[in-house]
């Protein structure tokens, strides 16, 4: 399995992978080369109890015992094999003993260069005339079996030989042999349990590297979200986490670490917008007040003395308590849209005759107050229409339009124009445009995202709190999303700021009746 998917595989099957790993493939290693010597030995023949006497001189009577053994084997069963017989007579004759056979009063066998009759007499003399026996002693071996049956075949074997029992000393050359043949064993095991462990450490480092690794990346992130730092991820830039539980708890982790951070961030920004709201509500809190006050005072102090002077005084009282109203009305309306609480009773609108009538109406109005409207000629005369909350609405553009007025410059302007487009966000058809281009100072490209933000200023140019709190883009672009459009700020061509509303555009079949 390649390691890419390896890492992949779940860490429970995994980790019984390992410890199959660890346990059984040393016994494996083992077993194979055990294996392979054993089959090293049956290849060699009847040699191999040599070999293995010049290894470790102290097992040859135990080749010797296990010849006989054998003998007695295939001596006992009730059909005969010679080659067999044959094989375990090579292995005695390997230790120096030599054999005779008989079978059925016939001489089947004998090593080559001894008499039948004198392996038979020197068995005899030592074992006497039993069914079997044994003598090895130091003035040499003797051993004698003779199948006992009633049926069948009877089978003798006589083995003797001038080989005592005590070991005799090698000579230099078995002595190299021997050294030879113990340094390959011990090799051949050295280099399989090495094989072993190296195996298992390095199943053991991927293991440690899949597990620890990302683990320790949680922790130092965890670490560093308890001193107030969310920017240490879980999982670190540029490495994908991988397929297991590791792997999406590290995933979730990080989610959670981007979701305090969003949170902070959010936190951070109601904090600085909470303090840019109590500097400017001050502000306009303190003009007004101050007002009252003085004119009030004023009056009380006999200072208005004539008529005239105390309608005076009292007009600035009242104008002052209108802007108080104005205030506190924007910013209890601000709060309702900050909570969703704001219930609009949305009509169908044709967004075509609604701003000619706009025009036709409040146009004279503004440019009273220093602001001019021109509405763009448009080709299609075809009804646009849309689904919104005609009085919020209204509040939305009168909006846009006195923040043109305050900060449009020295002979504020603004162009209104109406079409449409098919790109539209969701589902698919038309959306319904509507720009509102002033040719003041502008903002900067990279402060247009925010005008929107709850009671954001710019610039010096444009944060006077004598010319507002703030807080008209913000409910505009409340009053928007909550009837299902959107809103947005692009620089004008030629310099100024332009405000572009958009809202989905409804079939004719759904906009027949309740046009407004």
């Amino acid at each position: 399995m390649h390691l890419h998917h390896f890492r992949n595989v779940p860490l429970g099957k995994r980790l019984i992978a390992m410890a199959f790993v660890l346990t059984f493939l040393p016994m494996l290693v083992l077993t194979t080369l055990g294996g392979l010597i054993f089959a090293s030995i049956n290849y060699l023949g009847s040699g191999w109890e040599s070999w293995a006497m010049q290894l470790w001189p102290k097992t040859s009577p135990i080749a010797v015992h296990f010849a006989l053994g054998r003998i007695r084997d295939v001596a006992d069963r009730p059909v005969f094999n010679f080659h067999e017989m044959q094989e375990q007579c090579w292995l005695l004759e390997g230790s120096g003993i030599s054999v005779f056979v008989r079978q059925d009063g016939q001489d089947i066998y004998c090593s080559d260069g001894a008499e039948p009759a004198v392996i038979e007499a020197a068995t005899l003399g030592k074992t006497g005339a039993g069914h079997s026996a044994l003598v090895w002693d130091d003035s040499g071996f003797a051993y004698t079996y003779r199948t006992n049956r009633m049926e069948g075949s009877s089978v003798e074997v006589y083995a003797a030989g001038d080989v005592p029992i005590k070991q005799s000393p090698l000579t230099e050359a078995q002595r190299e042999v021997q050294r030879q043949g113990r340094f390959l064993l011990y090799a051949i095991f050295g280099a399989g349990l090495l094989a072993a462990l190296l195996l298992g450490v390095a199943f053991a480092r991927i293991l440690t590297h899949q597990v620890l690794r990302p683990l320790a990346a949680m922790r130092r992130s965890a670490a560093a979200i308890e001193h107030g730092n969310y920017d240490v991820p879980a999982v670190p830039e540029g490495t994908q986490a991988q397929d297991d539980e590791i792997g999406e708890t590290c995933r979730s982790f990080d989610d959670m670490r981007r979701g305090l951070r969003a949170a902070r961030e959010e936190r951070e920004r109601y904090e600085r917008n909470r303090k840019e709201l109590l500097a400017g509500i001050s502000h306009d809190l303190r003009t007004p007040l101050t007002a009252l006050r003085g004119y009030a005072s004023g009056i009380l102090d006999g200072i208005a003395r004539t008529e005239e002077k105390r309608t005076h005084y009292v007009t600035q009282i009242y104008r002052s308590s209108e802007i108080l109203q104005h205030l506190v009305e924007n910013l209890f309306l601000f709060s309702k849209l900050d909570l969703g609480r704001v219930e609009f009773d949305q009509a169908t609108v044709d967004l075509r005759a609604y701003f000619a009538d706009f025009i036709a109406e409040r146009a004279p109005w503004y440019a009273d107050q220093g602001l001019a409207l021109h509405l763009e000629p448009s080709d299609d005369t075809e009804p646009l229409l849309v689904r919104l909350d005609p009085q919020e609405f209204q509040r939305v553009v009168e909006n846009i339009l006195g923040n043109s007025r305050k900060y449009g410059g020295e002979q504020p302007s603004v162009d209104i124009s109406i079409g449409e487009t098919e790109e539209t966000e969701g589902a698919g058809g038309r959306t319904a445009v509507v720009r509102f281009a002033d040719h003041g100072p502008g903002v900067p490209e990279a402060e247009l995202g925010k005008l929107f933000e709850s009671f954001y200023r710019t610039d010096k140019a444009r944060s006077q709190t004598a010319k507002g709190s703030g807080l008209g883009l913000a409910i505009a672009r409340g009053i928007v999303e909550g009837m299902g459009g959107r809103i947005h700020a692009e620089m004008t061509a030629g310099g100024g700021l332009t405000v572009v509303l958009s809202f989905p555009v409804l079939q004719a079949e759904e906009g027949k009746e309740d046009v407004e």
